[in-house]
């Protein structure tokens, strides 16, 4: 993200001089006209300031908006890029794992680690964007040491898993469908005690499939990201205010790109979840362009309804709550999940 942003910078230098080259075309060109300037008067000069400046300001708005569309263009190239990588079983890992592969949305083959349960409840496991299945071992260490079962798997176009582009959770959730499909077919597995938890993308994709498949008992997500540019919260500074500017430009080149529908935002289906329990967890801490978790957390909880809970940690920034509170944050997480899928202790 920062090298596009520096690609712009260059972009908007390059068009700030192009601008100032024409105006200083015109202004030259109104010095060689044959009517000299003491004739104007003073309303001819203040006409001829104006447009001067209507013209200087058109220019700067379109400089804005090609700067912008240009932005917008490089981070939807980015974010759509394939991320393979390969995924190997740690030699410590505190648990075994059985390696599967699933059928996910559009045919697209789903690779992944199962965990047989020893309760009869089990966990889908989503990280976050870019990364695969090993960023969530710490969350399956806690979730197997409690007697659940996991699937973690690596998200469509990214780890092993196929597909050609990364589609930003648009058609992610279809994969998520896939995992359930599977998992109604492991015999250890209750199948109405099916949670999901998700960080960043993850938390994302995952409160995606909370809504559109009921199979699932309850929904963590940790940073969940935007679907659309309708789920921005409202802006609290200069840079909020041009992420939501853009974010309709953001969401039509997705939409030009990858050649598909612009989904639903989550603001419109967050609230089919209910009466299933969500837990939205957001960091205190901000970010120099985007400040902290907590407006678009706020913002999911207040469509999601009562079911919603709403867990902000000042120490974090993104997704690293584990990392800053780890005891805390486990038997938070397994208590949540012990209770809306009444795990009996």
């Amino acid at each position: 993200m920062t090298a596009i942003y520096n690609q712009g910078i260059i972009f908007t230098v390059i068009l700030t001089t192009i601008a100032i080259y024409i105006l200083y075309r015109i202004k030259k060109r109104e010095r060689n006209r044959s009517i000299p300037k003491s004739k104007l008067g003073w309303r001819g000069t203040v006409i001829y300031i104006s447009k001067l400046l209507g013209f200087a300001v058109l220019v700067l708005v379109l400089m804005a908006g090609a700067v912008m569309v240009y932005i917008d263009y490089q981070t939807t190239l980015e974010e759509t890029r394939p991320a393979p990588s390969q995924v190997e079983i740690p030699p410590n890992l505190p648990f075994e794992v059985q390696e599967v592969i699933f059928m996910g949305g559009d045919d697209l083959q789903m690779a992944g680690w199962y965990v047989p349960s020893q309760n009869g409840a089990v966990m889908v496991l989503l990280h976050g964007f870019g990364g695969n299945r090993l960023a969530m071992r710490w969350h399956a260490e806690q979730f197997t040491a409690a007697g659940y079962g996991v699937l973690m798997y690596d998200e469509r176009a990214s780890g092993e898993s196929e597909g050609e582009y990364r589609s930003f959770g648009w058609e992610d959730s279809a994969d998520v469908g896939g995992a359930l499909s599977y998992l109604n077919t492991k015999k250890d597995v209750n199948l109405e005690q099916i949670g999901i938890l998700g960080c960043s993308m993850g938390g994302q994709i995952a409160l995606q499939g909370a809504a559109y498949y009921p199979q699932i008992g309850a929904v963590w997500a940790d940073g969940p990201a935007s679907i659309t540019s309708a789920d921005y919260s409202p802006p609290e500074d200069f840079f909020s205010l041009l992420a939501m500017i853009s974010g309709p430009i953001l969401d039509q080149i997705y939409v030009w790109h990858l050649g598909i529908e612009k989904p639903r935002p989550m603001i419109d289906i967050i609230g089919e979840i209910g009466p299933r329990p969500i837990m939205l967890v957001g960091g205190g801490i901000s970010h120099p362009l985007f400040g902290n978790e907590e407006p678009r957390v706020t913002l999911y909880a207040s469509y999601a309804g009562d079911n919603a809970e709403v867990w902000m940690i000042p120490e974090a920034y993104h997704c690293d709550g584990p990392a800053k509170l780890p005891g805390e944050y486990a038997a938070r997480m397994i208590r949540f999940f012990d209770e809306a899928l009444e795990i009996k202790r």
